[in-house]
């Protein structure tokens, strides 16, 4: 261990503080800074919306402590779901999801704010252009209500930065070139005339998106035959396939980009669907979206090791402070405090640990130890809690269990190894 970590110091370590330093990606991770506190309020209010107030919840539904029927005066199944108590409470949830449902508005334009103090172009027309380019290239004339829903939320994130990135970049060369600055006489306001000026950098950064989306609109029958085809292959539950899809998710992780997010298709395409066959009894997938539903144990992990092993008092209380998120799936706070994000150190655990969970979880539900996910669960729901009512037994919680053992031996020597090495506060 000594001598791989001799090559990380010695050749890996300052190129990877080059490629930390990046200005682009410091952009995207000051655009997270920025949002954790609404993240920790969201997931909170999403943990409270589905354990307590959802009516099909663990607290209010009969198969979980089934307060609802009591509330209700003795209402149950149909005439419980169907009751005004049960409306209220899905009311509530519905406008409690709006919150999650403009994250990627708040991503563009927090990033594209950044970004415009490194193109030096305008700060707020940045926004602007950023942001009715986002809504220019959104779905509400094409899809439904829910995938709408969808554009704005988490699985919008990759569309997101990618819209950010660009408008932020043409606007800003757009702007810089003279001859299609609009002049103003010289006896008006200063400010009026730079605004004014920039006129027809604005249209043509817009005229660019709407050329855009009209294409995708164009190419999208074609898509949504190649999703439906593409849905319908076994090779989504093959092990080597999620292997290769876990290291992609994880490894963009690892630089500082939401994995999950940006691989959406994958779990839109491949394992939802799985996830539903599942829980109308028509197959029994192994890999759905309840199997990757505490994807983030490792995580956890990862938090354990350091207080049982690590002397570095700054990692022990990131990972103090980051612990009770972690129980509800929020890794964020402590994977770029600490920072997980682009340290050499735990490149190799934070790929290698969910891998080997997968592996582990593959193992014990073909092997019929484990029964399969048949519900789909809130992302928020604790661990292994929510692998409990995932699976309808103890043994998908003992499963997760195994998991985060298994990933506080993989972290252990890593952590370990960096006692000896003096780390940078």
């Amino acid at each position: 261990m000594g001598t791989v970590y001799s090559f990380w110091e010695l050749w890996l370590i300052p190129r990877v503080e080059q490629f930390y330093n990046n200005k682009y990606l410091t952009a995207i991770r000051r655009t997270f800074y920025v949002l954790i506190p609404f993240w920790l309020t969201m997931s909170t209010l999403d943990v409270i919306n589905n354990l307590i107030l959802n009516p099909k919840g663990f607290v209010m539904s009969s198969q979980g402590l089934n307060l609802g029927f009591w509330l209700t005066g003795g209402l149950s199944g149909e005439d419980y779901l169907n009751s005004n108590f049960a409306g209220v409470l899905n009311t509530y949830n519905s406008i409690m999801d709006i919150g999650y449902e403009i994250i990627t508005v708040l991503i563009v334009s927090i990033l594209s704010k950044h970004l415009s103090e490194i193109f030096d172009s305008d700060k707020y027309l940045t926004i602007f252009c950023s942001l009715a380019a986002f809504l220019i290239m959104s779905p509400i004339s094409v899809y439904d209500a829910d995938e709408v829903r969808d554009y704005f939320s988490r699985r919008g994130y990759f569309s997101a930065f990618l819209i950010a990135f660009v408008s932020s970049w043409i606007f800003a060369k757009l702007s810089k070139i003279k001859k299609i600055l609009i002049k103003t006489p010289k006896s008006a306001p200063a400010e009026f005339s730079k605004y004014i000026s920039l006129t027809l950098p604005i249209f043509l950064t817009l005229l660019t998106f709407s050329i855009f989306s009209l294409i995708v609109a164009l190419l999208q029958t074609n898509a949504e035959s190649m999703e439906i085809y593409l849905s319908n292959l076994e090779i989504f539950q093959e092990p080597i396939f999620v292997i290769i899809y876990q290291f992609v998710v994880w490894f963009l992780w690892w630089l500082g980009i939401p994995g999950y997010a940006v691989m959406s298709k994958v779990m839109e395409i491949g394992y939802i669907p799985a996830q539903l066959s599942n829980q109308i009894g028509e197959t029994s997938a192994i890999f759905t979206t309840g199997f990757f539903e505490a994807g983030v144990i490792h995580v956890l992990g990862l938090m354990i090791a350091i207080l049982v092993f690590s002397q570095h008092e700054n990692w022990r209380s990131i990972s103090k402070f980051g612990l009770p998120a972690m129980f509800f799936n929020i890794q964020e706070i402590f994977i770029f405090g600490l920072p997980v994000i682009l340290n050499p150190i735990f490149l190799v655990p934070y790929i290698l640990a969910p891998i080997a969970n997968v592996i582990v979880g593959y193992v014990a539900i073909s092997w019929g130890i484990v029964p399969i996910f048949q519900i789909d669960i809130p992302w928020t729901m604790p661990l292994i809690l929510s692998a409990t009512i995932g699976t309808h037994s103890i043994m998908g919680g003992i499963l997760q269990i195994v998991w985060l053992i298994m990933d506080i031996f993989i972290y252990a020597p890593f952590v370990i190894t960096a006692n000896s090495i003096e780390m940078e506060e």
